[in-house]
């Protein structure tokens, strides 16, 4: 059974997994008055309801394939959400993505710590190895992210997306277990 208690702290950050009694609170944030800008590089193009993001949280809280966790700042605001996801625990294998849910909070290393904070958790903790995430194209700042923590590029599917009338390429990255302890030692 998954730990629900589970929490990451970070410098700027703090990480907790998402709780049913958080229903209200991730809504009014996240989808309320959803950002465009940073509804446009995670390439969400759909309206999210209260009761749609209910379900979803009904949905996720126990599921043991998966640990999504919220990005709080040390004021204990809520900025976005961390998700390894789809967990084979045979290949040991998952995904990854980051949403920061308002744009004024990229640039400010808020996705970086978060991201570094989950990687470790992934690798140390669920003993990972292989995480995978995509990226579109047109998102070179969170490409940097990801190559910064240690994700390696592995291909691009063109025009995998069609997103804000046009066809996007999707960047595969990946980060091995070898490559996380590797990193460990900079």
């Amino acid at each position: 059974m998954k730990d629900t208690s589970i929490e990451l702290q970070g410098i700027k950050v703090n990480l907790r997994l998402i709780r049913r009694t958080d229903k209200d609170f991730y809504y009014s944030v996240g989808f309320e008055h959803e950002d465009k800008e940073s509804a446009y590089y995670t390439g969400s193009t759909g309206t999210f309801t209260k009761e749609m993001t209910d379900k979803y949280i009904d949905k996720i809280v126990d599921d043991e394939s998966r640990y999504d966790f919220l990005i709080f700042d040390k004021a204990n605001r809520l900025l976005g959400e961390a998700v390894i996801n789809s967990i084979d625990e045979e290949s040991r294998q998952a995904g990854f993505r980051i949403c920061l849910f308002q744009a004024q909070q990229f640039g400010k290393g808020v996705g970086t710590e978060a991201t570094r904070l989950v990687v470790k958790f992934a690798f140390e903790s669920l003993q990972l190895h292989r995480l995978e995430l995509e990226v579109y194209d047109y998102n070179p700042r969170a490409k940097h992210v990801y190559e910064k923590v240690g994700f390696v590029q592995e291909g691009v599917k063109r025009d995998a997306a069609f997103l804000y009338d046009a066809y996007r390429n999707v960047i595969i990255m990946s980060m091995l277990e070898t490559d996380y302890h590797n990193s460990l030692g900079d």
